[in-house]
């Protein structure tokens, strides 16, 4: 498993799996579990990579090189009419993906099962630990190749180094979804064909030219029969799955980036939305002057009666009183900079919207952070453990602290009445 995800993956899990033992029976929780749930298949997912080419461009050849030399079954699936899907096992097998895409075990000991069988493609299943975080599809040259890469992160292209990307290559990955340049790799196989360094040299260059903007990489290897027949020097196998794992650790930094954001916004809306009548009779009236006191300056914010700075201001300011008189000193006292800090993640600088409505929609988010807080506040002594357990996990993985801190980096406010609040419970 990827560093990135990896991380994520038991963050999320045991975030979810302690909202679950809490066995309360809240929507927002119930929502909140199964989105993280979803983010955690999603980031588990491995990186799948197709390959692409036109015919006898060694496809085939290349996805023996990135699972290890003479680990792929060839004399089952080369030259197979059927894509083929190279995964990770714990025990070896081969099956055939029927039409419904169930899949049936293929005993290749016998006469070839493959002939008369109408399979939509082939699954070989290795046990290797390269393939855990792979998978890697091999496709038929004659099938369009946008079949494949709808779900695909990233896209070879081999070539053959003797007639290098030829014009019917170069009108067929023009075709394909813009997308797939973005982690795409030009693969030149046969590379022994060329006569020596210089060629090398001068292929590579003329193909970085002629491709500029279509691959990340131009990278040259050997034929798997240049391999077997023992030809001195380095095949380029090694460089090839270097540059390969470079993409799939670039995506997956992009994955755990995009989760942490989606993670952060979903414990924010079950946090908001958290035990929402979960209140003590005696703080409902305070709870309903802060929500028509918040409610008016909103207003007065969407009408342009009041600038940002002023009622963010008064909205801290409001919330002090507030949060003061739901709990005497939590504010005044050293419930605030005793409480422990929930974020875990680096808090980074907060940028101001530039347009009036994402800067009132931001405002509206800070409303609710803070009436999330005043309601946690008010919340009854009764079975108070088990509701302050499922808060703090949602304030963690909100991360409130942060953008309390980096709004109030933005006011340049000083630890004062108006300066933001911490979101830790006192």
């Amino acid at each position: 498993m990827r560093s990135a995800s990896a991380l994520l993956i038991r963050r999320l899990r045991d975030a979810r799996e302690r909202l679950a033992a809490t066995k309360l029976d809240d929507p927002a929780l119930s929502v909140c579990v199964a989105g993280l749930r979803r983010l955690e298949e999603v980031l588990s997912r491995p990186i799948r990579v197709v390959i692409l080419g036109e015919y006898n461009s060694g496809k085939t050849s290349v996805a023996d090189v990135l699972i290890g030399d003479g680990l792929l079954p060839t004399s089952v699936v080369s030259n197979t009419k059927l894509p083929v899907l190279i995964t990770y096992a714990e025990t070896p097998a081969l099956h055939g993906v029927d039409a419904g895409g169930g899949l049936v075990r293929i005993d290749s000991r016998g006469d070839d099962a493959l002939v008369d069988a109408s399979y939509q493609a082939l699954r070989v299943a290795l046990p290797l630990e390269r393939l855990r975080g792979f998978q890697i599809l091999d496709t038929p040259s004659m099938v369009k190749p946008d079949t494949f890469v709808q779900d695909s992160d990233i896209v070879i292209w081999c070539t053959v180094a003797t007639r290098a990307w030829t014009e019917t290559e170069r009108a067929t990955w023009s075709a394909l979804p813009k997308r797939c340049r973005r982690n795409a790799l030009l693969v030149v196989t046969n590379r022994h064909a060329l006569n020596g360094g210089d060629e090398e040299a001068h292929v590579t260059e003329r193909l970085r030219a002629v491709t500029h903007g279509l691959f990340r990489e131009v990278v040259l290897i050997e034929a798997a029969s240049d391999r077997a027949a023992g030809v001195p020097g380095d095949d380029g196998g090694e460089a090839l799955c270097a540059r390969l794992q470079a993409r799939a650790d670039e995506i997956d930094e992009r994955r755990a980036e995009k989760a942490e954001k989606i993670v952060r916004r979903l414990a924010r809306l079950a946090f908001h939305e958290f035990a929402r009548r979960d209140v003590r009779s005696e703080a409902a009236p305070l709870l309903a002057s802060w929500d028509a006191g918040s409610a008016r300056l909103l207003e007065e914010l969407r009408q342009r009666r009041k600038p940002v700075p002023d009622v963010i201001e008064e909205l801290l300011a409001g919330f002090g009183v507030f949060a003061e008189q739901l709990r005497p000193g939590i504010v005044t006292g050293d419930a605030v900079s005793a409480a422990p800090a929930s974020s875990r993640l680096p808090t980074a600088p907060l940028r101001w919207p530039q347009r009036h409505a994402a800067a009132v929609g931001l405002i509206a988010m800070l409303v609710s952070d803070l009436t999330g807080i005043l309601r946690m506040l008010a919340a009854p002594s009764s079975g108070r453990d088990e509701r302050q357990a499922a808060r703090t996990i949602l304030l963690s993985l909100a991360d409130l602290d942060s953008a309390f801190d980096a709004l109030g980096r933005l006011m340049g406010s000083a630890t004062t009445s108006t300066s933001a609040p911490r979101s830790a419970a006192g």
